[in-house]
This record gives structure tokens, sequence and C-alpha cells, in this order.
């Protein structure tokens, strides 16, 4: 067996694996009347704090709470104008400690 044959071999049997894994996830459905309607498996479950963070502009912006209990805040990209999420870990510890 020379070692193209075994490299080709390598790469279909980690195509096969792939295939495989991506078959075995399970549809979530339910039927609503005549429709099946599927539900989505990933749940954001963000939740506002009520409180708010102001950068160096003087800009607020409000703070969530991610699923893991993290801090953050949307800012908007000066370079590609993008929202993207900013984590405030101090502001993470102070509202765990609020809590406690």
């Amino acid at each position: 067996m020379n070692k193209t044959t075994r490299i080709l071999g390598i790469i279909v049997l980690i195509l096969g694996f792939l295939a495989i894994s991506n078959g075995l996830r399970g549809q979530n459905v339910v039927l609503k009347g005549k429709t099946f309607v599927q539900q989505s498996t990933t749940t954001v479950d963000s939740t506002a704090t009520g409180y708010y963070y102001q950068d160096a502009e003087g800009i607020k912006h409000p703070i969530f709470l991610s699923p893991k209990q993290k801090a953050y805040c949307w800012l908007k990209s000066k370079k590609t104008g993008k929202m993207y999420k900013r984590y405030l870990p101090k502001i993470t510890e102070q509202l765990n400690n609020q809590k406690k």
C-alpha cells in the first residue's frame, strides 16, 4: 500500500465520519394544524440587567447577561460598522457579588 492510497483512505474515512455525525442530529418538529414547524434547538437566553455601561465618549449602552452569566453590551465597530458583543468582566464580577 503506497503513501497516496493511505492518505486518500484517511481523507475518505474522515469525510465519512463527518457525514454520519451531521446526520445524527435529531429534528425538533412540531405539528401545528396541517403544517410541520421546525423548532430551534439553540436558545439565546440573554437577559437585560437594567444597568447601563457608559463608554469614554459618554454613550450609554444597556448591559445584558449571557446564559453563562457573563455581562456584555452591544457596540458598533468604527472600522466596519458591524455590531459586536463587548464582554465586561469587571461588571460581571460586581453583578455576581451583588447577587450573593
